[in-house]
């Protein structure tokens, strides 16, 4: 089946997402802003649950990405998997519709090949409940933490194909939770817009877990 999209609210023909990912590449080229806000809408349609099916295919559109370097907005479409991630969703789902606490994005830096995860203020009653031990460190009224070291390789989840691979597990971080576990990959849809996926890795290999996307810089 087809999946089809629009342009923009005047466009009249239906194009599927292929072709419509290949008209916001052709846009950038000469309106770059025009492109990323075209993007970013598209990721928040791609949060409607009966959109999300969507998903697979345009991140197989993705292209592995240079590096942004500072800080990215970001926005969650889905986790799925074990009943703990879909609580999650949940809770980050929750958290936007009364004022954005959460998840905010994720900072990169291209130097050192690391990065960190940014959160709102709010969610620092809910990370000692659940990490009493792990600390969030702030910087501009943001809490920051869940470290990790980012880089090129291929992905080991269908499609197999080159991705910025975001990896928790490095002993001098000390992640929590399930964290060292998780992968996050991300691949650029139109420059500076990126579509992120998270993996889960169990005693069968990698799960896919999940959609989130970025934007650099925030506010895009």
């Amino acid at each position: 089946m087809t999946v089809i999209t629009t342009l923009s609210p005047s466009s009249t023909a239906p194009i599927s997402d292929q072709a419509y990912i290949a008209q916001l590449r052709a846009i950038a080229e000469k309106q770059p802003d025009k492109a990323k806000a075209l993007a970013w809408e598209l990721f928040k349609d791609l949060q409607k649950v009966d959109q999300q099916y969507r998903l697979p295919g345009i991140f197989a559109q993705g292209t592995a990405p240079e590096s942004p370097n500072g800080d990215c907005e970001g926005i969650n479409m889905n986790l799925y998997g074990a009943p703990w991630l879909r609580g999650m969703d949940m809770l980050v789902r929750l958290g936007q519709l009364l004022g954005g606490v959460g998840w905010t994005g994720k900072t990169f830096d291209v130097k050192t090949g690391t990065g960190y995860n940014r959160l709102t203020p709010g969610a620092r009653i809910a990370a000692l409940l659940v990490m009493p031990h792990y600390k969030l460190r702030k910087i501009n009224n943001e809490l920051i933490g869940f470290d990790f070291y980012h880089s090129i390789n291929n992905s080991p989840v269908a499609p197999n194909v080159p991705v910025r691979a975001i990896t928790y597990d490095a002993p001098e971080f000390k992640n929590p939770l399930v964290l060292p576990k998780t992968r996050d990959e991300i691949v650029e849809i139109v420059p500076d817009v990126y579509l992120g996926r998270v993996l889960i890795r169990n005693t069968f290999g990698w799960q896919l877990s999940g959609y989130f996307g970025l934007r650099y810089p925030v506010g895009g």
